[in-house]
């Protein structure tokens, strides 16, 4: 007996991390870090802003998933601090920077079409980085 595999791929394949490191954003400009890919599953994302002198917030990673945004963010976020993604408690999502607080999952969002961008607000521009970082399989 001679078995084999569908043509269709039924198995994400992993990618290249997506990463945006975007020195001196401008306040409320979303940078983009995945462009609009098809057939995406989101692993995790993460994002880091280090500054010099004025605070931002907050931090905001957008992921636009078929046509419906999912925002995650986090106020008043700590210099050089990782926050990875996680899917929140009811409805709401954001972003947090507790790995133990995460619940155990295969994967974060995934969809037929998605893009990923984040943000920072603040009130002037100054010389610091914005990194963020996403992990993901295409089908």
């Amino acid at each position: 007996m001679t078995f084999s595999l569908p043509e269709k791929k039924t198995v994400p394949e992993h990618q290249a991390d997506a990463v945006l490191s975007q020195d001196n954003p401008v306040s409320e400009t979303w940078y983009t870090v995945l462009n609009t890919t098809k057939n995406v599953r989101l692993l995790s994302l993460y994002a880091n802003i280090t500054w010099a002198v004025t605070q931002p917030t907050p931090l905001e990673v957008r992921v636009t998933i078929d046509g419906q945004t999912e925002t995650f963010s986090v106020s008043n976020p700590v210099s050089g601090t990782d926050y990875v993604g996680v899917l929140g408690y009811a409805s709401a999502s954001y972003l947090i920077n507790t790995l133990a607080e995460q619940r155990s999952r295969a994967f974060l969002l995934e969809g037929r079409s998605v893009k990923v961008e984040a943000r920072i607000t603040w009130a002037t521009t100054q010389p610091t980085p914005l990194v963020c970082r996403v992990k993901y399989a295409k089908y």
